[in-house]
């Protein structure tokens, strides 16, 4: 069952318990850093957020410095692959963009590239050891400083679905939109998406619904499944993809999310099992993109999987006969 949590800035000073439980759980007694590198006075002077769980208990933290480095993330075996990492380092450059930081820099565990990639982060520099750990300097430039500089337009020509495994970084809504066309363009077999009200700029045009269509009628094992947070917008504006699923309901499936799941800000699409585009806060269109990514596929679809069973389809959607 997914489970709330949530995530609140705290300085030094009124959390410190809290937040020294946390990291020397994770970091002294799990990874063995030593207690005098783990300590090393900068707190006083961050930005810290904790993550807490439905009854209160700190389940995970991190930190910002004034310089725009984030550090010290940790979250308790438990609750990790939930999306508390995401939630906090989601709250993090939140705090940056308020603090007009031109961009953001940590020193990831070589182990972890993956989540930071996925969160816009890209390498800059050689792997490095800290505290017996292999690291690696990675930086993510804000939307406020990418703002004035050219806007440089995605190459998907050289895509193939099953094949390529470069990592795409999107930032735009024409970035998002051509992505996830070419990925469904390319489906063979299944389109799994997660979306807060079907975005309209997004999943709302005629190229689109007409390759999900190709898609849903290519055999008949071929399948689409959307789970909504918020199927209004798409019902009273008269979605596309809502009247094609009206018209091929035995292989289109639309359903509303349980109430347990509407606390969760990502939106995602996983196509064939092996695509993927992922967004961490569906509001937003910094997100990243790949071609074939079975492991991360497989990862996100548990996670639709398991918020499928806990659906039911939409009640106004059934009186459309879908």
């Amino acid at each position: 069952m997914k489970k709330t949590i949530r995530i609140e800035r705290v300085s030094w000073q009124s959390a410190q318990s809290e937040l020294r439980a946390l990291r020397e759980a994770v970091f002294i007694n799990e990874q063995h850093v030593p207690p005098a590198l783990e300590w090393d006075g900068l707190d006083d002077n961050c930005a810290h957020v904790l993550a807490f769980d439905e009854q209160g208990r700190p389940i995970g933290t991190g930190r910002l410095l004034a310089d725009g480095h984030i550090g010290r993330m940790a979250v308790l075996p438990p609750w990790r692959q939930q999306g508390v990492g995401s939630a906090l380092l989601t709250a993090l450059i939140a705090i940056a963009r308020k603090m007009r930081l031109p961009s953001v820099e940590l020193d990831a565990q070589t182990q972890a590239l993956g989540f930071y990639q996925r969160h816009g982060f890209h390498a800059i520099g050689e792997v490095f050891m800290d505290a017996g750990i292999l690291h690696q300097r990675m930086q993510r430039v804000l939307s406020e400083a990418a703002a004035a500089e050219p806007e440089t337009t995605l190459d998907l020509s050289a895509q193939k679905l099953g094949e390529n495994r470069d990592i795409l970084y999107l930032q735009t809504r024409s970035d998002n939109r051509e992505v996830a066309l070419s990925l469904v363009q390319q489906a063979h077999r299944s389109l799994h998406l997660f979306t807060h009200d079907l975005d309209p700029a997004l999943y709302d045009t005629r190229d689109f619904v007409e390759a999900v269509k190709q898609l849903a009628i290519q055999s008949p094992h071929s399948k689409v499944y959307i789970l909504l947070k918020d199927p209004t917008t798409a019902i009273t504006r008269g979605h596309r993809i809502v009247e094609l699923a009206r018209r091929i309901s035995s292989h289109v499936f639309i359903h509303r999310v349980a109430e347990e799941d509407q606390d969760r800000i990502d939106s995602f699409m996983v196509v064939d099992e092996v695509g993927i585009l992922r967004r961490a806060h569906g509001a937003r269109f910094e997100g990243t993109a790949e071609f074939n990514n079975p492991g991360e596929a497989r990862q996100l679809l548990k996670s639709f999987n398991d918020a499928w069973e806990r659906s039911v389809p939409e009640a106004e959607l059934r009186r459309l006969h879908i």
